[in-house]
């Protein structure tokens, strides 16, 4: 494995070089998609090049003679196919592909080091992939097209590659300053320099010397746009935000009450808490990255899964420009392979079922993300065959996960295929088949605080949404008030409020209170009986209801009074009190007190079941 004892004394440099190598592979995973799509482009063939070539220099450099042999043999196999030496075929492809996954894997045992000098990694094998393409470099070299020919690098190419700067003659002539006629006499004297002899000659000016000179000195130059900065950093300075807020709430509990007459502090302090709130959320906006680069991982996975499968898939995406909290992206990933995966193995027919259904013979899924309501939603959409109600019901009533004689909705029938262990799948395959992949899906959404809602239509296809908040370090809540205690709901989770009229409540037995709201039936949970806390208000008709939806159930919440909406700082309760049963967080309010962020679904189950 690789031996990098020699350059640990400075981690900073290799953890660049582990952030800039991510980067390279993942973008040249998704060009070499493109190249699969048109494999006689040559400028494709030089956009992988370049990141292969970058990264094999950098791992010179610091002496990672794994990842710079592997990068070697790639990049000699993709100067070959750019000079038109060999020709692009599906085995090349492949063979780029197991490159780029052996390349991963030594990275990640070098991320691996990093983290734990001590850390004991695999050995991992290249020498068949170097095999191969030794093989490829003979074989192809030998059946090349002659009617292959190169395509000539555009300039977006080659943006990337520092410019050499422009020669004085080159940019005369383009400014229109001078003739070529003219520059050809200067050069055949030119025993000083050029910008001297135009002037000399009377051909040109000083001014226009100066200003090509001006622009010469610029070509070839490139102003960093972007810093580096370490994700640690990242989250103190998240977390110290977090503190400012809650700070500045404080001073206005103080200062901005009713008593304080004093209208140059109130201006101040409103003031103050404008400029918080713009650092706040300049702050939240830099944690945001674009789904571009997840989505790019989600075009490999069609790939490889739809020929696993035998099948013939093409990804639609949209909306990939979508940002999204880092911590949260990185959440995201594994949900979304296990939908993708589903679609293609489950919900896209064979080719032959296609086409007796007179659909075309390549299946079509849909990746898509869009902000709404403050969210974010994540569409995966497939025109494959949809789900058999009839078949999941079977399913279900075997397990045991229902009752036979159930009466269950459309809705609440296709939401069977989140429970655990659940699977349609006649038999288990590499692929899928398990029944370990949508629960997971389900709880890891959950987890981030989304939702996650599925519609289908039997024979026409199946679309799953995820709903996300933009950010996990904060919440827009409803802070509500039971007794003398104050709790807050997330408002993601809330639907209305109402102070029901007395003829609207019932008891029921077995089932205990319930709320009629326009013709549906409703629980009522008294949050004063969960929390053994004494209410002001004991009757339904005083007091509010909170009409809550989590965990695809319904109910109603009896609060005493709502105290009003604000942006929540979510603080840890620590790891002594992590799974504690209806209770996701904590917030400190602007009074100085902790208040309890309110998990909806952890609350029905406690109290309904």
């Amino acid at each position: 494995m690789e031996d990098i004892t020699n350059i640990m004394d400075d981690v900073e440099i290799v953890k660049e070089f582990l952030v800039e190598s991510s980067d390279h592979l993942d973008d040249v995973e998704s060009k070499i998609l493109q190249l699969e799509e048109n494999p006689e482009d040559t400028d494709i063939i030089n956009s992988i090049f370049r990141p292969i070539h970058s990264m094999k220099g950098s791992a010179g450099f610091l002496g990672m003679k794994d990842i710079g042999k592997v990068s070697h043999e790639l990049e000699t196999l993709l100067d070959e196919a750019r000079k038109a030496k060999i020709k692009v075929t599906p085995e090349i492809i492949e063979i780029l592909y197991g490159g780029i996954d052996i390349l991963k894997k030594l990275r990640e045992a070098v991320a691996k080091k990093v983290d734990n000098k001590d850390a004991v990694t695999d050995v991992i094998d290249y020498q068949p992939l170097l095999s191969k393409i030794s093989v490829a470099l003979q074989h192809n070299q030998n059946n090349v097209e002659t009617g292959f020919k190169p395509v000539s690098t555009s300039q977006d190419d080659v943006e990337d590659i520092p410019q050499e700067p422009k020669k004085l003659g080159e940019i005369l002539l383009e400014t229109g300053d001078v003739s070529q006629d003219q520059l050809d006499v200067a050069l055949q004297e030119q025993g000083k320099p050029l910008g001297e002899i135009l002037i000399e000659k009377g051909i040109t000016t000083p001014e226009k010397v100066d200003n090509a000179l001006k622009i010469q000195a610029t070509t070839g130059k490139r102003t960093s746009e972007t810093v580096k900065v370490d994700t640690q950093k990242l989250d103190n300075l998240v977390n110290l935000v977090g503190e400012l807020v809650i700070a500045n709430a404080l001073m206005n509990e103080v200062l901005g009450s009713a008593n304080n007459t004093n209208t140059s502090t109130n201006k101040n302090l409103s003031q103050l808490s404008k400029i918080v709130k713009d650092i706040q959320d300049q702050v939240m906006s830099m944690r945001m990255v674009p789904l571009k680069a997840t989505f790019q991982k989600m075009a490999r996975l069609v790939r490889d899964v739809s020929i696993k499968a035998g099948k013939k898939v093409r990804l639609e995406v949209s909306g990939e420009e979508t940002e999204l909290d880092k911590t949260v992206i990185e959440e995201i990933g594994d949900p979304l392979v296990h939908i993708i995966r589903n679609s293609v193995d489950h919900g896209i027919e064979p080719q032959d079922e296609r086409v007796a259904k007179g659909k075309p013979t390549e299946g079509l899924v849909r990746l898509n993300a869009f902000h709404k309501g403050g969210n974010i939603v994540i569409e995966i959409e497939d025109d494959g065959k949809g789900l058999c109600k009839d078949r999941i019901l079977k399913k279900a009533i075997e397990k045991g996960l229902i009752e036979e004689n159930a009466s269950l909705s459309d809705q609440q029938i296709y939401n069977l295929i989140f429970a655990a262990g659940f699977s349609t799948a006649e038999k288990i395959t590499d692929i899928s088949g398990r029944g370990v992949g949508m629960d997971v899906v389900k709880k890891n959404v959950e987890r981030l605080r989304g939702k996650v809602e599925l519609s289908t239509v039997e024979g026409k296809g199946t679309k799953i949404s995820i709903k996300l908040p933009l950010t996990l370090a904060i919440i827009d809540g409803m802070i509500v008030q039971v007794g003398n205690e104050k709790y807050i709901i997330p408002m993601l989770s809330i639907e209305e409020s109402i102070r029901p009229n007395k003829e609207h409540i019932s008891t029921v037995q077995h089932r205990g209170e319930l709320l009629n709201i326009r013709g549906s039936l409703l629980p009522i949970v008294r949050l004063h009986n969960l929390y053994n806390v004494k209410p002001k208000k004991i009757n339904p008709w005083e007091a509010l209801i909170l009409i809550v939806e989590g965990e695809g159930k319904r109910c109603g919440v009896l609060v005493d009074d709502l105290l009003g909406q604000q942006q929540i700082v979510i603080k840890s309760l620590g790891e002594q009190f992590r799974n504690v049963r209806g209770v996701s967080g904590s917030a400190i309010l602007g009074d100085g007190c902790v208040s309890l962020i309110l998990d909806v679904g952890g609350i029905m189950n406690m109290a309904l079941n």
